[in-house]
């Protein structure tokens, strides 16, 4: 049995499965392209529903022009497995020889490389877990002084205020009057409690207890119009953005250490670790 796993363990390491998997990738990714070109509109939903959920309707019932993405899904599977496998084993030989070292900075420093493709694989499984446990709820419409209830919660957001701004300047005449960004004030309630008062705009939403609210859409568009003003959100919860941002930040931390090493530490040919 230990045998068996050492061997699959060496299998998966190897650099020969790296070499197939990046092939068999960048098939599979030409593949993709050539459906996407054909077949849009089979994957749009993916930005609105579960993975599952499309996996089951679009994914199921075309699987001809679907088939690539599954099988994408597998080899990123199987290329996160070779990295964790490649990396941890580059891991324990470091430790293994760190009876070599003179300095313990630069036996630390020498964990750069592999603390980049941890952060990697982080980044892939918030990837992951967007693909399979995100929720995300669109055409949540507001017009100033009422509210909507947040899915999967007791709490409700109302629209207090919306200010369009407009632009008023003469180099960009085609824009004249037209609206460029907004400013909208949300209350956050429990009943009739005021949680939290947040402003968000085109390009700057809000998050609310493991929820993000985006603009999506807002009227009026043209200054001066009669159209009612509103606001159209939509409110996602994604589990994936702390693996995001951990794997973010253990990158750019590796990244710092390679950069040290290289520039202040790095051992020239010939002298002593």
């Amino acid at each position: 049995m230990v045998i068996a796993l050492r061997k699959t363990w060496n299998v998966l390491g190897a650099v020969y499965f790296t070499a197939i998997l990046f092939l068999m990738l960048f098939i599979d990714l030409v593949a993709g392209f050539l459906s996407l070109r054909s077949h849009p509109n089979l994957f749009r939903p993916l930005n609105d529903i579960r993975f599952f959920e499309w996996a089951n309707t679009y994914g199921a019932g075309n699987l001809s022009d679907t088939a690539w993405f599954f099988v994408l899904l597998i080899l990123l599977l199987l290329l996160s497995i070779n990295t964790f496998v490649c990396t941890t084993n580059r891991v324990f030989a470091l430790c293994y020889n760190r009876s070599y070292f003179t300095s313990r900075i630069r036996f630390a420093l020498r964990f750069s490389p592999h603390i980049m493709h941890y952060a990697f694989l982080v980044i892939l499984l918030g990837y992951l877990s967007s693909y399979l446990l995100a929720s995300n709820y669109t055409n949540n419409i507001l017009i100033p002084g009422k509210n909507v209830q947040i899915p999967e919660s007791d709490c409700r957001v109302r629209l207090e205020s919306l200010d369009i701004q407009y632009y008023e300047g003469d180099r960009l005449l085609f824009l004249k009057k037209r609206a460029i960004d907004l400013k909208a004030v949300l209350l956050f309630m429990i009943d009739e409690s005021v949680i939290q008062r947040k402003i968000v705009s085109v390009n700057r939403p809000v998050w609310f207890k493991g929820f993000s609210v985006h603009v999506k859409d807002f009227a009026p568009k043209t200054k001066g119009s009669k159209r009612q003003p509103y606001i159209n959100l939509n409110i996602k919860r994604d589990p994936g953005m702390k693996f995001y941002f951990t794997g973010t930040l253990i990158f750019v931390v590796g990244l710092f250490m390679y950069m040290y090493q290289w520039f202040f530490v790095r051992v020239k040919k010939g002298a002593t670790v």
